[in-house]
């Protein structure tokens, strides 16, 4: 029997992995990058400017992080790092590269000074320094200079170009030796998002550097996103995952399982003939993301049946679609010349809309499971998002246990 998971970000690698792990044969369709590869480097349950999250991890999402290797093992009370804003922030868990500065409270943190567009060391000192936690755990930052490499080459060096230096063994030692001479060489070290696009590049760097450094958050699309991609992409290949780039049109639920039509995904060129997925799926976990990550549509068509929110792909069982919900009510389909009244909905509209699911993440649609932003009304965080698709692959293998043959079973 085959699973099919729609999407490739922390939802669709986890359900992925959840289902593989429990014998199941897994087909992984996903079209491009989504919110997940524009997240910042850390993870959350909830918004995060609440108060801080101690509430322990998950093991089997713990074994998850552990798999793709990019995040650091989660700590019991979270972490705080430092944002490109002056912020400091409390997280549950994050990237590698990132300074976790609870490790770090009560003493002196430096700030790399490098002369970079949209870097003032010394102005994020001092919004650090006056920042509430900082304050309360008398935890200070100093800038101090630091001489890169060819620093008037890289000074205007596009942020991800200047990180993918790091990438380099020969680079990353030579940047490592510049960072080690800064300040007195035994604080830790705060630069920017600029120690590698790889998950490992960080840890050569303070290897070189012999001393506590990191990163501040990455902006959207910046290296902590491209680091989970490399992190996916290396799981994946080692991994007995059916993947294809693809464009998922079609699902629907017929006789034999599910009858999924897509087409392959094609930068260039013209677009791809339909082709049907092969042995047809008999659970499909969609994990295509909300607005964002482009699960959902807004306002798609015109007139007066104009739909103000879909789903991006059709997703039928015996005749019935599946439906969008908003506070409980559907808002597939609204009165209006334009559809939805998007002022009335409000923002915060846009971030919760999605497909209702039950507390193991099943739909009204026998089979069709939902994950991370696709999912009504729960916050849009990445630990959710992956906890989430870990429950759904759950429940996917434990309802349809009793089909599988014996001798197939493990």
């Amino acid at each position: 029997m085959t699973a099919l998971v729609i999407g490739g970000g922390f939802a669709g690698v986890a359900a992925a992995w959840a289902l593989s792990r429990r014998g199941r044969r897994v087909t992984l369709l996903w079209e491009g990058a989504g919110a997940s590869s524009l997240y910042p480097g850390v993870l959350d349950r909830q918004d995060w400017d609440g108060l801080p999250d101690p509430r322990p991890v998950a093991k089997e999402v713990e074994e998850f992080l552990h798999v793709l290797d990019c995040w650091a093992p989660p700590s019991g009370a979270g972490v705080r790092v430092a944002t490109s804003s002056g912020v400091l922030r409390p997280a549950r868990v994050c990237d590698r590269a990132l300074l976790d500065l609870e490790l770090w409270r009560g003493q002196r943190v430096d700030v790399a000074d490098v002369p970079r567009p949209g870097w003032d060391a010394q102005e994020l000192a001092r919004a650090w320094s006056a920042s509430s936690w900082a304050r309360h755990s008398r935890t200070e930052f100093r800038a101090v200079p630091v001489e890169l490499p060819d620093g008037p080459a890289l000074r205007f060096l596009p942020q991800a170009e200047l990180a993918a230096r790091a990438d380099e063994p020969a680079w990353a030692a030579t940047l490592g030796e510049a960072l080690r001479s800064a300040g007195d060489g035994q604080a830790p070290l705060l630069c920017g998002p600029w120690l590698g696009l790889l998950p490992g590049s960080a840890q050569r760097v303070r290897e070189a550097a012999r001393r506590p450094l990191g990163e501040v958050l990455s902006a959207p699309g910046g290296p902590a996103g491209f680091r989970f991609e490399a992190a996916r992409d290396a799981w994946l290949q080692r991994s007995e995952v059916q993947v294809r780039r693809a464009r998922v049109e079609q699902v629907t639920l017929g006789a034999q399982g599910f009858e999924v039509s897509f087409r392959a995904f094609a930068v260039d060129g013209p677009e791809a003939p339909a082709e049907r997925l092969s042995p047809q799926p008999s659970e499909v976990i969609l994990a295509t993301g909300g607005l964002v990550g482009g699960g959902v549509r807004f306002l798609a068509g015109t007139g007066a049946a104009a739909r103000a929110f879909s789903v991006s792909l059709s997703v039928s069982a015996r005749g019935v679609p599946l439906a969008l919900r908003l506070r409980g009510r559907e808002v597939s389909l609204e009165s209006g010349l334009l559809g939805a009244d998007a002022q009335e909905l409000g923002r915060a509209a846009l971030e919760q809309v999605g497909v209702l699911s039950d507390e193991l993440q099943g739909t009204p649609l026998p089979g069709v499971y939902v994950a991370g932003d696709l999912v009504a009304d729960r916050p849009r965080a990445g630990l959710e998002a992956i906890s989430s698709a870990i429950v759904a692959a759950r429940a996917a293998c434990r309802v349809n246990v009793s089909q599988i043959p014996l001798s197939e079973r493990r």
